[in-house]
């Protein structure tokens, strides 16, 4: 029974894999198409190299959209103002 279930189903997969390597090229294909090329594009994707804290030589990769680099340096700067109004001393200089 093994035999001709293998018998009967290899054929089938040798098939169906020109059809499904042609579907992904199609699909690659459209995924070319509608890349974004302009780089102020708020979807175009950017990456960037930061380094681990706690290594000295350890590094990684970050790639996210410009909107995305936008919302993660505005929440960065809130932050940092926040951070500073925390510390402020209160003490008032003419």
């Amino acid at each position: 029974m093994r035999k001709l279930l293998a018998i009967t189903l290899v054929p089938l997969a040798v098939l169906a894999a020109p059809a499904a390597a042609q579907d992904s090229a199609t699909k690659s294909q459209e995924d070319d198409k509608t890349q974004i090329t302009d780089k102020r594009h708020p979807d175009y994707t950017v990456c960037r190299t930061e380094s681990v804290i706690g290594s000295r030589a350890k590094k990684r990769r970050v790639c996210l959209t410009n909107r995305e680099w936008a919302r993660v340096a505005r929440e960065g700067r809130s932050l940092a103002s926040a951070m500073a109004e925390k510390n402020s001393s209160g003490l008032i200089t003419n």
